[in-house]
């Protein structure tokens, strides 16, 4: 929507960069080659996973570092900052950083949650008093919160009808007990460690298709000097997605280890995500795409932002 719940490690080398400069020569400008690496940010939801199966596979460019994050908010934190060019974040928390005045390009989309992104009860019969007036965690600055407002909508509720508590990542599963919550919302992996504990699904992204969306985003003036570097990148994007998802064991059994999870779980939690292949990015990355409607329509419908965010959309650098 802990981040390890999609989230993971802390910050690991945030980079103070240098944004890049135009100059003259004749009478024409140049742009030289950035001196350093492209960073960018993912964390580790498992949709995330082909850029680090691209870098085990040694086709991830030279020239770009990839940084692990805690959390959403603290990949969207650093963009801001300046301390990343870019990141791997889901559409609305793109659209939240382009509210803010910071001018966003969405190169590509790169998974979308078909029940990855889940709430649940906490056991059953927290299900069965239902949500009305229930004691709820969700992870706030993330795409947690655009779930739990699909969720309550869901049930004929609004958010002063529960009790919403910020439970921050890496804190979904003490919060449930520490905090008497009936419900939590959260991610891959710790869906499935949550469930196997006995918390029941009762809404996921499937229940609100094509909304959960990740995509590929970069600050619009860290861009200068990156065409190939950026193209190299989806290159091996998909090149690590079909990697994974053709079932190639190494790729896997990776996977497993770094999600803290069992192969056959790693194959379940994959059948709820979709992997949009160029084509089919290429028609998601329009300005009246269904995902970019309904995710400008929550962050106004819930005050987040007091007009709808239009961040630039380039599928140029996609491969043909």
């Amino acid at each position: 929507m802990e981040r390890q719940a999609r989230t993971g490690y802390i910050v690991a080398a945030l980079l103070i960069l240098s944004g890049g400069v135009l100059f003259a020569a004749g009478a024409k400008h140049v742009v030289p080659a950035p001196a350093r690496p492209l960073a960018i940010g993912t964390n580790l939801w498992i949709g995330y996973e082909p850029f680090h199966l691209a870098r085990a596979a040694g086709t991830l460019p030279a020239d770009v570092t990839l940084v692990e994050a805690r959390s959403s908010p603290s990949l969207m934190e650093a963009v801001a900052s300046g301390s990343l060019d870019g990141a791997a974040l889901t559409l609305d928390e793109v659209m939240r950083l382009e509210a803010a005045g910071l001018p966003m390009v969405i190169l590509a989309v790169l998974d979308v949650s078909n029940g990855a992104d889940v709430v649940l009860a906490r056991d059953a019969a927290a299900k069965a008093r239902g949500p009305a007036g229930a004691r709820i965690g969700v992870e706030a600055e993330g795409v947690g919160a655009l779930v739990l407002y699909r969720f309550l909508e869901k049930q004929g509720l609004t958010l002063g009808q529960v009790r919403v508590y910020s439970v921050p990542v890496g804190d979904h599963a003490d919060a449930l007990h520490r905090l008497d919550l009936d419900y939590i919302v959260c991610y891959e992996p710790l869906v499935s460690h949550l469930e196997q504990a006995g918390a029941v699904r009762v809404f996921d992204s499937a229940d609100m298709p094509g909304e959960v969306v990740d995509v590929l985003a970069v600050r619009r003036d860290r861009m200068a000097g990156r065409d190939a570097t950026l193209r190299r990148l989806l290159a091996a994007w998909y090149g690590g997605v079909d990697q994974m998802m053709r079932g190639d064991r190494a790729a896997l059994y990776r996977v497993s280890q770094r999600q803290d999870l069992t192969e056959a779980r790693v194959r379940q939690v994959l059948a709820r995500l979709e992997f949009p292949n160029p084509a089919a990015g290429r028609s998601m990355l329009s300005p009246r795409s269904h995902a970019m409607m309904q995710a400008q329509r929550w962050l106004v419908a819930s005050g987040e932002v007091g007009r709808a965010p239009e961040p630039t959309l380039d599928p140029s650098y996609l491969p043909e």
